[in-house]
């Protein structure tokens, strides 16, 4: 329930005066400390956190908006402007196509004491749809990267004219499509942001989209003998467990070192007298899951995305798998991004469709400009983390990122770890999560993370237990920005119930790429002071 007790006017008028004519605020009011918010707009139609009700950590303004862009297009922006503000700005991004404002995400920030922002990137639809898009350039656009520049600039207005001050440091914190947004921020304007935490950045969109459906389309069609069910993901993680887990050097039921196991899925291989074929594969399903493992290349060696890494297979079926059947993440994007229309369908497609995504790369979305020394000059820094069992972008995306990135500059004498550093996170999916066989240490407070903890009920925030710059990934870039203390490993957090996450199972560090962490060989393997981290890839 909203209350109208607070040292600053929080108002309709108010919002709207630190705004262009443009802009149309329809919400605003104060909420005490522990009051319930319902987003008054929410379309709820999405997959990601819009709906519902959420606590809040903190007495503050909350506002909600549209601006209008060119094209006679829009986008909606929310604002959270807390009354004990720490002095400190934060954007939060976005997931899958958008369509609606990281509500969740933006009262974690608050949490923090940040005034925050976030977008619905300039449409209101479901995260998989990408309807709203077709022959409408500006849209795309909006999603792109405009809707999401342009709330951090008017969010920046509204936050300076409301507390009367200026902003001390300006952050970032997003995931997934999130993570390619925040890519796409500092490579266009380098001076937006002091730091930006990037998690499994969905940046390579011209080629992404279409790898999320390629890789369901190598298992079509159902009643082919290369074809892999639900029943095999499962058979298939269970064995990738089994032999790539000693082979990283301790056996805890944890893929530690992914890049570094032979796996042989012969292993798997029915036999003319098996009885059960549904506990083995056939030699046309281990091709299926060979060419999963593999980089997906075209003509003449071409390079398109990378291969998921062993590990992930637990992720690749059910509701939410890619590879149980062609992704809506790519059939949309080819109909209504590519401009291809409603009528394609995944059977038509042919390579050509790689060289056509390229050459329009809807939206400017793709954020490939590799030369991020204008941020770093600027003094920007990042930290970027992907998990190693993403089932839905292959974490060698972000690898092949980072190593972009070192070539562009490590030529002109720049050392990438005075100002980027990238973490992977054994045995977590896709931004969060890990799978039970697993029960790998993943939380390190990222973008959505908290939601997942708590059973889901917005009311845990940073790391319960350890909120310090060793373990919360937001508080590791502020204190790399604002006291010069780079983060050289970072703890991460399994908890016995997520939730309710109070008993610690096991913590481990996370080491900055291209090191892993190493077991010494003395303590409790599930106590971080017992690992050290080594250059081994």
């Amino acid at each position: 329930m909203a209350t109208a007790s607070s040292s600053f006017n929080c108002s309709i008028s108010t919002i709207k005066s630190f705004l262009p004519t443009n802009a149309t605020v329809f919400y605003a009011d104060h909420y005490a400390a522990n009051a319930t918010f319902s987003p008054p707009a929410a379309l709820n139609t999405g997959s990601y956190p819009t709906a519902g009700s959420y606590p809040l950590p903190r007495a503050g303004c909350i506002a909600q908006g549209n601006v209008s862009l060119p094209g006679n297009t829009q986008y909606s922006f929310g604002i959270v402007l807390p009354d004990d503000w720490n002095g400190r700005f934060l954007a939060v991004g976005n997931g899958a196509f958008a369509g609606s404002i990281s509500w969740s995400s933006l009262i974690d920030g608050m949490w923090y004491g940040f005034a925050v922002v976030s977008t619905d990137t300039g449409h209101e639809a479901n995260g998989l749809s990408a309807a709203w898009a077709y022959q409408n350039p500006a849209a795309l656009a909006n999603w792109g990267y405009r809707a999401l520049h342009d709330t951090v600039v008017k969010g920046k207005a509204i936050t300076t004219g409301y507390y009367g001050k200026d902003i001390a440091y300006s952050y970032y914190r997003g995931c997934s499509c999130g993570g390619k947004q925040g890519l796409k921020e500092i490579e266009l304007y380098p001076d937006e942001f002091d730091g930006v935490v990037v998690g499994a950045p969905a940046w390579w969109t011209s080629h992404l989209q279409l790898w999320n459906m390629i890789v369901g389309i190598w298992n079509m069609p159902v009643n082919a003998s290369h074809y892999l069910p639900d029943s095999a993901f499962d058979l298939l993680s269970a064995e990738v467990l089994r032999q790539c887990d000693p082979q990283d050097g301790v056996v805890d039921n944890i893929i530690q070192d992914p890049l570094g196991c032979q796996f042989r899925p012969e292993t798997l291989l029915c036999s003319s007298n098996t009885a059960n074929t549904s506990a083995c594969l056939t030699p046309d399903q281990i091709a299926t899951v060979n060419k999963l493992h593999r980089d997906w290349v075209e003509a003449n060696s071409t390079f398109i995305f990378p291969h998921y890494l062993l590990g992930s297979e637990w992720g690749w079926g059910g509701s939410g798998g890619l590879v149980t059947s062609p992704s809506p993440l790519g059939t949309e994007y080819v109909q209504y991004m590519m401009n291809l229309g409603p009528d394609w369908v995944w059977q038509d497609w042919n390579p050509e469709l790689i060289v056509l995504s390229d050459q329009i790369n809807p939206g400017n979305a793709t954020a490939d400009d590799f030369d991020l020394e204008p941020f770093y000059r600027q003094g920007g820094k990042v930290i970027h983390y992907h998990g190693m069992s993403d089932a839905s972008i292959a974490t060698g995306s972000s690898i092949y990122f980072y190593e972009q990135v070192v070539k562009a500059l490590q030529p002109r004498g720049i050392d990438l770890n005075d100002f980027y550093r990238f973490f992977l996170i054994p045995g977590m999916g896709h931004c969060t999560g890990t799978t039970p066989s697993m029960n790998a240490p993943w939380y390190i407070a990222g973008d959505g993370q908290s939601s997942t903890l708590g059973n889901g009920a917005n009311t845990i925030h940073g790391v319960p237990g350890f909120n310090d710059t060793r373990h919360d990934v937001l508080l590791a870039v502020m204190a790399w920005v604002e006291n010069g203390t780079a983060p050289d490993a970072l703890i991460a957090t399994k908890y016995v119930n997520d939730t309710t996450p109070e008993q610690v199972l096991r913590q481990r560090p996370l080491c900055v790429y291209p090191q892993r962490a190493v077991y010494t060989g003395r303590g409790d393997v599930d106590q971080p002071e017992n690992w050290v981290c080594r250059s081994l890839y």
